[in-house]
């Protein structure tokens, strides 16, 4: 069996889709229809602009937060007014489970059409399936199904079987069937991941699709009227939407504001409705405007870490990455750099994550705290270092080193960020850094082409559970698989297999053993450095109602309405 567990790539880009917190207690009920704005507008910012419009092929963090908006899958997963996570029906109105829970059968809505008023039908999600297991598609959120849905794997990757005999099928024009290899009980959570595309248009348009907002079609709540790609996206409420009566907001603006002062500024001055800084002059400035803002803390379930090439001349050596994952002061950076507003990581696992029902944490009892017992064990990196270069027959004066560091982005925190790892890397261990300054895009570019010594990375999982992290380093099929990382050899095998043995294991305390075990070869022997998670402080104005958000969920934006804009 292949593919075993689905993530997102999330890079905490955009506060309209905030991965993160739970209220204390739900907001007041919804206002009736005579209390709320004439003009129901929502204002937000994001960083990064949005790179493209096609789900099969643009997937990013800022892709896939546009595209929930403007496309609906079969369910949708979102936050509610009390931050738990709720499964809703969307596309299709209904839906069935098999006995042995593998078959899902979905009932697509008589009233779902797309936004040029062709009906939705269960063909459109047929097609969809079947491209993104279509080799030649590239369909960079293919592999979230390789190993679960019957035969997509060997459509895939094996090429044993054709993208025609995948377990997708339509029994009639508004049912769709599902056959799995077994149970998943997170499957609903996965079908997220493939936001339908539409035969005709994919044919018409070809490469074009998704390209620009009038080569996409849109069967959401919302459509885009205007694309200015490094500037704004304007979207409207979509008139064709099988919900349209019960969706308030008539437009939404999404701003691209790459300076985090000017989104700040932008919030304080009412231009965009929600901005998260965890700056303390912000946050103080912010506070002095009494009641304006309402505040929220979001803890992301998304760990930051360092990705070391396992390729390159020093890193193929495990003593060498160790020592450069124990050397990094993950206290002090969150001190000096996050004011103090994050989680320190000594595992891959943030706090959050669960094992079942219980925090993996809890269940492995910290014994997941890798990064901890190897400081321990040893105490001078800068020797372990030494030790390595030796073996690999180096000079061993780590000055006499060149290692490259590629940034995830250009603006001020990652230059920032950089230059204090290359200080304290130079301290701690006596190597000089270069910095290789390059927008985030451009070094997961780097990564896919194996050109990087040192990069920066952050994942956030479609669903709670360790094997959303750990799976994107298999060494086959994981999105940091061997081509990209250069792990290979005993480890990375044992590695793989630790996951295929968790995917068969029930037992929710034997998985987590088990994923411990791969936790250890992955974190234990430095392939990454887990630094950081990040917690922030999200700011969001007072007439802004039925804006929810949940650690494992999306915002609704069918839910979203403004009461008392000035």
């Amino acid at each position: 069996m292949r593919r075993f567990v689905a993530l997102a790539m999330v890079v905490l880009l955009c506060f309209g889709a905030i991965v993160g917190c739970t209220p204390k207690e739900p907001e007041a009920p919804i206002a009736q229809e005579d209390e709320i704005d004439e003009i129901q507008k929502f204002i937000f910012s994001s960083n990064s602009a949005v790179l493209g419009l096609n789900p099969i092929l643009n997937t990013t963090a800022p892709d896939n937060g546009l595209q929930r908006i403007i496309l609906e899958t079969l369910i949708d997963s979102v936050a509610d007014e009390y931050g738990n996570a709720i499964i809703k029906p969307a596309a299709a109105k209904d839906w069935t489970i098999s006995d042995d829970g593998l078959v899902y059968t979905f009932n697509i809505r008589d009233d779902a059409v797309w936004n040029d008023g062709v009906p939705v039908t269960a063909h459109d999600f047929v097609f969809t399936y079947r491209t993104m297991a279509t080799p030649e598609v590239g369909s960079t959120n293919a592999w979230l199904f390789d190993g679960v849905i019957e035969n997509f794997g060997e459509a895939l990757y094996e090429g044993t079987k054709t993208p025609e005999e995948i377990g997708v099928k339509a029994l009639n024009d508004k049912t769709v069937e599902f056959t799995l290899t077994k149970p998943y009980g997170y499957f609903l959570d996965l079908l997220t991941g493939a936001k339908p595309v539409r035969q005709d248009k994919w044919e018409e348009w070809g490469s074009a699709y998704g390209a620009s907002h009038d080569k996409v079609v849109m069967n959401g709540p919302f459509v885009i009227e205007s694309w200015d790609q490094n500037v704004q996206m304007t979207l409207v409420s979509n008139e064709s939407y099988w919900d349209a009566e019960n969706v308030k907001l008539q437009k939404i603006e999404r701003k691209v504001i790459k300076d985090p002062a000017t989104a700040v500024q932008a919030l304080l001055s009412g231009e965009i409705d929600v901005v998260g800084t965890n700056d303390p002059d912000w946050q103080e400035v912010i506070a002095e405007e009494g009641d304006r803002f309402r505040v929220l803390e979001v803890p992301s379930q998304a760990p930051e870490f360092l990705g070391f090439n396992c390729n390159n001349k020093y890193f193929k050596n495990p003593k060498i990455r160790l020592a450069f994952s124990l050397a990094y002061d993950r206290e002090k950076y969150i001190e000096d750099l996050r004011y103090g507003l994050s989680e320190p990581l000594y595992s891959l696992m943030p706090g959050v994550i669960n094992c079942g029902e219980i925090p993996y944490t809890e269940r492995v009892q910290g014994r997941n705290q890798i990064i901890k017992d190897l400081m321990e064990q040893y105490p001078d990196p800068k020797a372990l270092l030494i030790e390595g270069l030796e073996e690999e027959g180096f000079d061993p004066d780590p000055s006499k080193m060149e290692v490259r560091y590629a940034t995830r982005g250009t603006a001020q925190y990652s230059k920032d960020s950089a230059e204090w790892l290359q200080q304290m890397y130079e301290e701690s261990l006596g190597v000089t850094i270069t910095i290789d300054m390059v927008e985030w895009n451009i070094m997961w570019e780097k990564v896919d082409q194996n050109d990087y010594d040192i990069c920066t990375a952050g994942w956030g999982p479609y669903y709670n559970d360790p094997n959303a992290l750990l799976e994107i380093y298999d060494p086959v099929e994981g999105y940091f698989n061997s081509k990209k990382s250069g792990w290979t050899g005993p480890d990375a095998d044992k590695f793989r297999e630790l996951l295929q043995q968790a995917s068969v294991t029930p037992d929710n305390d034997d998985r987590a053993e088990l994923f411990l075990e791969a936790e250890k070869l992955l974190v234990g022997t430095g392939v990454i450095a887990p630094t950081y998670c990040a917690i922030s402080t999200v700011y969001l104005a007072d007439y802004l109602k039925g804006y929810y958000v949940s650690p494992v969920a999306g915002v609704d934006y069918t839910k979203i309405y403004t009461q008392g804009r000035p």
